[in-house]
């Protein structure tokens, strides 16, 4: 949960900085950096999911990697929770990459409005 909430303030403070700095389309590098988040969130937290897997490598069930630590939390360790995480962090990154090609083309157009009616 930490994970998801630092991540917010991250893009929602780098999408305000954008803005404010004047650079072009701050919305759509906001979800491409969504988008990337999202891609650490899958890689660690599949890295853990194989982990818990594989008995042998941990004396009992655990997380194995500090940004699956800060995803999942504490409580309630167990295979089906990982593959839970898992499989709901694969969906927001899909979700986050199939969104980007809308948001960058109505950043354009909504430049292209602008720049139509003299105002940008």
């Amino acid at each position: 949960m930490v994970y998801w909430t630092v991540s917010l303030f991250i893009i929602s403070g780098f999408i305000l900085g954008l803005r404010r700095a004047g650079v072009g389309n701050p919305f759509s590098k906001g979800i491409a950096l969504a988008a990337g988040l999202a891609l650490l969130a899958v890689a660690c937290l599949a890295q853990n999911y194989t982990q818990s897997l594989i008995p042998e490598a941990n004396d009992g069930i655990g997380i194995s990697n500090p940004v699956a630590y800060w995803i999942i939390g504490e409580d309630g360790w167990s295979q089906s929770l990982f593959a839970a995480a898992f499989r709901m962090s694969i969906y927001w990154t899909v979700a986050l990459i199939a969104l980007y090609p809308f948001v960058a083309v109505a950043e354009a157009r909504f430049r292209a409005i602008r720049t139509a009616d003299g105002r940008g």
